[in-house]
């Protein structure tokens, strides 16, 4: 089993749903200045998902300790691998859940200090500032959404306004292509 020094701060301050500068003093006094284990790292990426409202101090610890995991606790220092950005885009979620503020500046953090980074990383950021939405598959999405909606009331009026930005987007597009 793998050692965690900060595992039940951690499950406590997701429950809290608040991080508070407090909360970061606490976090780094248990981490201690000693490089991170990898389940420790994935349990700040699991407190900066789940963990509700911050404080200032939050965003400069979490990008320094897990830019300082992959970056200065292992050798050689200031390489990146493949298996790193894919378990970084894993646990952050950048294919499921989708990036926090949080996820990009790690991301951006690891591009300007690594010395050897993999191809994946600089693709991995141009996802996350990414291309217009394709208001064409979302507008088809929407298609087949017509009442009677399961939905609560504002979720239907989300949909609706959804629907009605894509149909007005393609048809501007239209007219500027014929």
């Amino acid at each position: 089993m793998s050692h965690s020094r900060i595992r039940s701060t951690v499950s406590d301050l997701i429950a809290k749903q608040s991080v508070n500068d407090a909360d970061v003093d606490y976090l780094k006094d248990l981490i201690g200045g000693g490089p991170l284990t990898p389940v420790e790292a994935g349990d700040l990426i699991r407190l900066e998902r789940h963990g509700g409202q911050t404080g200032r101090g939050w965003a400069a610890f979490f990008v320094e300790t897990m830019a300082g995991y992959f970056l200065r606790s292992r050798a050689p220092h200031g390489h990146l691998i493949e298996a790193d950005i894919e378990w970084l885009a894993f646990r952050l979620g950048l294919d499921s859940t989708g990036p926090t503020p949080l996820s990009r500046a790690l991301l951006k953090v690891l591009r300007e200090e690594a010395s050897v980074k993999p191809p994946s990383l600089e693709r991995r950021i141009a996802a996350l500032e990414g291309p217009p939405p394709d208001w064409q598959k979302i507008a088809d999405a929407f298609a087949d959404l017509r009442p009677p909606f399961v939905l609560g009331s504002v979720a239907s009026e989300i949909v609706h306004l959804a629907s009605a930005r894509a149909s007005r987007v393609i048809a501007q597009r239209a007219g500027r292509q014929a």
